[in-house]
């Protein structure tokens, strides 16, 4: 037997299978966003120094599904400062570095929030109805790494096999899930050594307040691991504090109109307007930048317009 060419095989069958993990690993892209691309047109030749005027409307150029408005985000940048357009009558604040980041969808009713479950020490605990960090004595979740604890007396169950829209009604099914285990919310990918979401939603009991969440992602936009992104949106006139807190959420500078009866989705050949709301964004001829995020993921399509 020929050791020498046996080893040089070995080492080649080696190199080439490192080779096509490497590229598994390095190519990998988790099955979040959208292919729709979006396009801008002008509205209106008349601009003034009014708080309401009509700016531009969007559509797809390239639609393969209807999207969800409470995994959307949709912002404008007028030159002088970015804001978000909403459905509703709030949106979003920047509230800097923090462990538990929450950001109100263009739905107006829907948060999707990053958590930072870093630490190998210590639980990073979430104030569930506020949506700010919480402590050992007031929390509903608490995160390290993958493991997602409920706390003493919270209880969930799991919703399969619906869109995160379809789910508005507590449902009538038992409340399983308690503090004994952790959630069991993930799949690991052993050929890309990924942990991926699954497909579901936890509806959550926090002492008679209703709360759906669904996970979206175990990695930050920097692709790093540990930080825990998820919708969350209250259940059946649950009250949502988060909703109304002026740390979290301010008056939104544009809103969005819709030209289709169903409220809950960006349909295919929908086509949607941005209004000023109450907020004067542009009064004369301006450069409008626009930003579009589907599952915290940029959607491709016009980047901006001129408007005049």
């Amino acid at each position: 037997m020929n050791y020498k060419k046996l080893g040089i095989g070995i080492l080649s069958v080696l190199l080439v299978s490192g080779s096509v993990w490497y590229f598994m690993i390095s190519s990998y892209e988790e099955d979040l966003g959208t292919n729709n691309e979006f396009y801008v047109v002008d509205l209106s030749s008349n601009l003034t120094s009014e708080r309401n005027n009509s700016l531009f409307d969007i559509s797809f150029s390239k639609s393969d599904e209807s999207l969800e408005w409470s995994k959307l985000t949709i912002s404008i940048d007028n030159g002088t400062e970015r804001m978000d357009c909403s459905k509703g009558n709030f949106t979003s604040n920047d509230i800097g570095k923090s462990k538990v980041n929450p950001k109100l969808s263009s739905d107006g009713m829907t948060f999707s929030v990053m958590i930072d479950a870093t630490s190998e020490e210590n639980f990073t605990y979430l104030d569930l109805p506020n949506l700010l960090e919480g402590n050992t004595s007031n929390f509903v979740l608490r995160f390290s790494k993958t493991d997602i604890f409920l706390s003493d007396n919270v209880t969930g169950t799991i919703i399969e096999g619906k869109n995160f829209e379809e789910v508005s009604l507590v449902p009538d099914q038992d409340f399983t899930e308690d503090s004994s285990e952790r959630l069991d919310w993930y799949d690991y990918k052993i050929s890309t050594h990924r942990i991926e979401p699954e497909d579901k939603i936890y509806v959550i009991n926090n002492g008679g307040q209703f709360f759906k969440i669904k996970f979206l992602s175990y990695y930050n936009d920097n692709d790093d691991p540990r930080h825990i992104s998820f919708l969350v949106a209250a259940l059946e006139g649950s009250d949502f504090p988060a909703l109304s807190n002026p740390l979290l959420v301010s008056p939104a500078k544009c809103t969005i109109i819709e030209s289709s009866s169903n409220p809950d989705f960006w349909e295919q050949d929908e086509q949607i307007m941005i209004y000023e709301n109450d907020f004067d964004i542009c009064s004369d001829a301006c450069t409008i930048k626009i930003f579009i995020t589907y599952e915290n993921i940029s959607v491709k399509g016009t980047q901006q317009i001129n408007l005049l």
